[in-house]
């Protein structure tokens, strides 16, 4: 089958400096991804050595240098290639893996889909999965037929999820990945699960919709999942109803900042003194963001990507689009100090900061920013009202 999305993400290119200078080069950065180490992922073979190299690559020890959010910040652009690369080297040792074991290759095109952080390039440096199969079933096949690809995909499913938990990449507590039937199907099978969801829009699958809604494919047939998001954007255009119970759905995160101004970091446990940022701060900043980007018909999925279009349509001011993302990129450069405050590999420290670690300006640029996601919150709120009229 052909490939319309294995890897060729544009990266810096580094191939064109000396030998001396692409030292000097590396020394000088403490986090970059050159064209060597993408080749060395190509030519993995297992889950376990893709693991051996995603700690190497996403090692955070050489970020301790910088204890500033903003100095962090473009390194969460790196961070999401070597996911990417990682990701999609998973995928087809899964591929190959069942070749290997006898079951067969992939019988017809198909796309995985990445959705959260990983759907909107936004991944910190330890992540989950959150993932997804599509693929195009032709017409006129049989139910038995039907029926083999349908359990040729869900062995795939199984195999990727499993190999990619050994690389370092645990599933999301929610259950989205294409281990399970709801993420996992044909496109049709898509189709119709989308108009459930729509027609049913219950918390949990306003959820499914706000999930679908920062879909990426990150590898093989993109055009496979174009039917799907052609119908999610005809239910949604116009939908009162269906926004306002999407945004309900969201606006449940607290930011923690106080009446006055103070930051509120946990109190008890294991996590004391920090705050999370992730449920905090960023997720808010995603979610009022991606609010206002729907409304307005713009179904981009990163965020920076949502606020470059709001601007473009004069839905917000383009210097308010331009605050906004410059708090949002340090932000995401916060979230990238997390590991090295606790060290111990886990993906639940990974949303945790310790605000007495970070630099005097760090502390007042999360405090702002947390003043922005309250901001961005209390406009969110009003969304549904002003659409309404």
């Amino acid at each position: 089958m052909t490939l319309a999305n294995t890897g060729d993400t544009a990266i810096p290119n580094y191939s064109s400096l000396n030998a001396h200078d692409r030292l000097d080069l590396l020394k000088a950065a403490p986090l970059i991804f050159s064209p060597e180490q993408v080749e060395k992922i190509r030519n993995v073979d297992s889950f376990d050595e893709l693991a051996v190299l995603r700690r190497e690559l996403l090692d955070p020890s050489p970020l301790r240098s910088l204890n500033r959010a903003g100095e962090l910040a473009p390194f969460s652009i790196v961070v999401n290639l070597i996911h990417d690369n990682l990701i999609r080297q998973g995928v087809l040792l899964a591929v190959n893996d069942l070749a290997k074991r006898g079951l067969g290759t992939p019988p017809i095109p198909f796309a995985f889909l990445q959705f959260g952080s990983g759907g909107r390039s936004e991944q910190a440096l330890i992540s989950d999965q959150d993932n997804g199969l599509v693929y195009q079933l032709p017409d006129h096949l049989g139910e038995q037929e039907k029926e083999k690809i349908h359990g040729y995909f869900q062995l795939l499913g199984a195999t990727i999820v499993a190999g990619l938990e050994v690389a370092g990449y645990p599933p999301c507590q929610g259950n989205v990945t294409c281990l399970s039937p709801k993420w996992r199907g044909s496109t049709e099978q898509w189709l119709d699960q989308m108009d459930r969801w729509v027609s049913h829009p219950i918390w949990e699958n306003a959820r499914y919709l706000l999930l679908a809604s920062d879909v990426r494919v990150l590898w093989g047939e993109s055009a496979i999942f174009t039917p799907v998001h052609d119908r999610f954007r005809q239910l949604l255009a116009g939908n009162v109803f269906l926004l306002n119970r999407l945004v309900s759905n969201t606006l449940h995160y607290r930011v923690p900042l106080g009446i006055f101004g103070r930051v509120l970091p946990e109190v008890h446990g294991r996590f004391r003194g920090a705050i999370n940022v992730k449920y905090g701060i960023y997720l808010p900043l995603v979610n009022c963001v991606r609010h206002f980007a729907l409304a307005n018909g713009i179904f981009a999925s990163s965020t920076l990507e949502r606020l470059d279009l709001l601007g473009e349509k004069g839905v917000w001011s383009k210097s308010f689009c331009d605050e906004v993302a410059a708090y949002f990129r340090q932000v995401q450069g916060l979230r990238l100090i997390a590991p090295l405050h606790w060290e111990d590999g886990q993906y639940t420290s990974n949303s945790y900061i310790k605000l007495g670690e970070l630099s005097p300006d760090t502390q007042v640029m999360v405090r702002q920013s947390m003043k922005l996601a309250i901001r961005l919150q209390k406009m969110t709120e009003k969304l549904p009202s002003i659409l309404g009229r």
